[in-house]
């Protein structure tokens, strides 16, 4: 959940970047584990977007520019919280209610996304908050990343289960391919931990693959090419991965 100051709350479908401020600015390592930055990675790559940003938003890209912005610095903070882009881009609308306390003359909701719970002050509050932990694990089901992805009404949603790992993975072997264009398939994944196997093998022995390591290598970096340009294009239409 984000919060900022005279704001109502604005919840994420998945674990959103934190950036921490003064002597509690946390570490890149943190928010680049997360999904939203890996999809600003990819839309980094696309070139027709790429042309977007060098023509100063204009071009067949120009209404994805109006939301996204020049994404060809690498600052992601930056473009993050610039006028509140990432909130306004992935989360769900602020949210109209929050956990709250009922006045004596308002009449109780009773729609089915709600929890009536009465609670006794004279209990100790350590029991009290056990109980209510253990009330909303039988009432809320929901996982994040889960229930609330399925459900989100963000501006941009995700297709499927993004798997970070892998998009990571699929992105590197992109980078890896374009540094290294006239290199073989197989060669590229000598260079990348793609089959844990073959690249501890190759690491140890030094030696070249065999021919069928050398298929299976070629197969495993062909498949992580298909996954990162399929991605890197669907960025264009608003869609990731």
């Amino acid at each position: 959940m984000s919060l900022t100051k005279n704001s109502r709350p604005r919840h994420f479908p998945y674990q959103h970047p934190t950036f921490g401020r003064g002597k509690n600015v946390k570490d890149e390592s943190a928010w680049k584990k997360t999904i939203y930055y890996v999809w600003w990675s990819y839309l980094k790559r696309n070139e027709d977007y790429l042309k977007t940003c060098e023509s100063s938003g204009k071009g067949s890209l120009s209404k994805l520019y109006e939301d996204f912005g020049d994404v060809r610095a690498d600052d992601f903070k930056a473009w993050w919280t610039e006028d509140g882009r990432g909130a306004k881009l992935f989360s769900n609308p602020p949210a109209e209610e929050t956990v709250r306390l009922l006045s004596k003359s308002e009449e109780a909701p009773t729609d089915g996304d709600r929890l009536l719970v009465s609670v006794p002050l004279n209990l100790p509050k350590k029991f009290i908050l056990q109980r209510f932990r253990s009330l909303l694990d039988q009432h809320h089901k929901g996982q994040r990343g889960k229930r609330y992805a399925k459900t989100s009404k963000a501006k941009y949603q995700f297709t499927g289960q993004p798997n970070i790992e892998a998009l990571t993975t699929a992105l590197n072997v992109w980078d890896k391919r374009i540094e290294h264009p006239k290199m073989k398939l197989w060669e590229l994944g000598q260079f990348l931990p793609l089959n844990k196997h073959l690249y501890v093998d190759y690491l140890k022995s030094g030696k070249p693959l065999d021919t069928a390591s050398k298929k299976l290598m070629e197969a495993t970096v062909s498949r992580y090419l298909k996954k990162a340009r399929a991605s890197v294009t669907n960025t264009s239409k608003g869609l990731f991965p």
